[in-house]
């Protein structure tokens, strides 16, 4: 479940602060966009999956620290494969160092939440 900001909710519908790559939120989507091009350019389908036919999604909650470090990394949802999920969290990581988040936030932190999706026939953020 998604505000209008693209901003989570949680159990219950309740809102937590984390933001989504499809957010809406004008402060936030260059960095988003910027963010999900890059982490979609390292990120790879295992060949190992693919040739089996493994396919799914996970989620992921992740922070992003002021000066650009990964902080926090947390799988919220596996897609079933270790394989799968094993190469989008590498991907997150791999993708560092990502840009320091702009003064006017006024942000220590920023907390992202992503689904990967795997499909047979490719596969992308949201």
């Amino acid at each position: 479940i998604r505000d209008k900001a693209g901003r989570g909710k949680g159990a219950g519908g309740k809102k937590d602060d984390a933001v989504t790559f499809d957010t809406r939120e004008y402060r936030f989507a260059g960095y988003m966009r910027k963010l999900k091009e890059k982490i979609e350019s390292i990120w790879q389908y295992p060949p190992e999956a693919l040739s089996k036919g493994l396919y799914g999604d996970l989620r992921v909650r992740f922070t992003i620290m002021k000066n650009g470090r990964l902080g926090s990394v947390e799988l919220e949802r596996t897609s079933g494969y270790k394989v799968l999920d094993d190469a989008a969290l590498k991907a997150l990581k791999d993708g560092e160092p990502y840009w320091p988040l702009p003064d006017d936030w006024g942000m220590e932190s920023y907390t992202v939440r992503g689904q990967f999706v795997y499909t047979l026939s490719g596969y992308g953020l949201r």
